[in-house]
């Protein structure tokens, strides 16, 4: 493989829509991911509004909608009383042409756009493809990676990581990954079950108290995803086992909890960001770049936005602007990682694990007054729909 203008590491959401937006410019992209074929993350299955107007021109704002849940309404709900804290997208629909959160696997993304870049003259997808190292000069990069059996070295003028949290790209460069772990983990069960038939008022997502614990349902068209935290220094294996995963469920419905488990994951959830987001012509993006909580489902949405930024930045460096632009992106996509997303993703997800009974009180005293009043309500969601952060993106010279 010769020299190409960008090289993308991941197909991932962020990688695969920088590409596609590049291609739509005229640049020439290859894609190296790792895996055999695009991988079925269950993570990530929520699709702010800021994040469908990015993907509305290409048309694929619309085909995610027509696979996934659209939720107009969510909620904080208490279990045993049913008292309600419910947060209506609708008002938001003088900025934004979705006014709601899609529930969709990220999955459902990639596979389109993976679809799409495989079919276009101006990229190269290539399949288990794993970056060993890279190396780096003023006027390029030099990538050395295993595609099947074979060692290929190849060029690129830039190169882009958006290979996730365990980022290879970023461990060749020895870069530090400066944050921390949060201290409870997370579970999400996948079920094949009507939660809606026994509890009242369920909506397409709902953060849910219980008395000493919490747990999220989150509705994707004929399955729920149910998340919970295991107990206290509880290991993995036992967290996941099925007399395990079945007691949290019984917690919420008895004869949810003999229905069949599509699936099982468990996540560390850490919040880290790196204290540059452009290494000479090496370029972060999503996951590689920075992590948060996945409570109120930034993290992929977050991600396309640093693939929006970046491209935005990019193409006119393609063009023959000064790489210096690319400062911008950095600054742009560093401050509202750090002041908008982690912000509002730790604040997520310390209201939804708070067991103290004077703090619920406090929390659900905050959260009444919030829907109830008209301008607290549009605010909190301007922030909840990330509409708010691609605002002042745009503000940040």
């Amino acid at each position: 493989m010769g020299s190409a203008p960008v090289t993308i590491v991941g197909a991932g959401p962020s990688g695969l829509t920088l590409a596609w937006w590049l291609i739509q410019h005229g640049h020439t992209v290859t894609v190296l991911e790792r895996e055999s074929t695009v991988p079925r993350d269950m993570r990530a299955s929520t699709f702010h509004p800021a994040t469908l107007d990015l993907l509305a021109d290409s048309g694929l704002a619309d085909e995610l909608v027509a696979r996934g849940t659209v939720v107009p309404q969510w909620q904080y709900l208490i279990h045993q009383s049913g008292e309600r804290a419910v947060f209506d997208m609708t008002c938001l629909s003088d900025v934004t042409v979705y006014p709601f959160r899609l529930q969709c696997e990220q999955f459902q993304l990639t596979e389109l756009l993976a679809a799409r870049l495989a079919e276009h003259p101006f990229c190269s997808l290539h399949f288990g493809a794993e970056v060993k190292e890279i190396t780096t000069s003023t006027d390029g990069v030099r990538i050395h990676y295993q595609h099947h059996n074979q060692m290929v070295d190849a060029n690129c003028d830039w190169l882009v990581a958006a290979d996730g949290a365990s980022s290879q790209v970023r461990r060749s460069l020895g870069l530090t990954f400066a944050g921390q772990v949060f201290p409870k983990t997370s579970i999400t069960l996948v079920l094949d079950y009507p939660f809606e038939d026994d509890i009242a008022n369920l909506l397409g997502v709902n953060y849910v108290w219980l008395p000493d614990r919490h747990y999220s349902l989150m509705r994707l068209r004929d399955t729920w995803r149910f998340t919970y935290s295991p107990e206290q220094d509880q290991d993995v294996d036992t967290a996941l086992s099925d007399p395990v995963a079945r007691a949290h469920i019984k917690n919420v419905s008895a004869s949810a909890a003999e229905a069949t488990i599509r699936s099982r994951n468990y996540y560390t959830l850490h919040q880290r960001c790196l204290d540059r987001f452009c290494h000479g012509r090496v370029l972060f993006v999503g996951d590689a770049a920075h992590l948060n909580s996945p409570a109120g489902g930034m993290g992929m949405n977050s991600g396309i936005h640093d693939a929006r930024s970046l491209a935005d930045h990019l193409v006119p460096v393609l063009e023959g602007e000064d790489a210096a632009l690319l400062e911008r992106y950095d600054r742009r996509r560093r401050t509202i990682a750090l002041e908008e997303v982690q912000r509002l993703s730790a604040q997520n997800y310390a209201r939804h694990r708070e067991t103290q009974t004077d703090k619920r009180q406090v929390i659900w005293q905050e959260l009444q007054e919030t829907v109830n009043d008209p301008a607290k309500h549009r605010d909190y969601l301007l922030d909840a729909a990330m509409i708010r952060s691609r605002e002042r993106e745009q503000t940040i010279e």
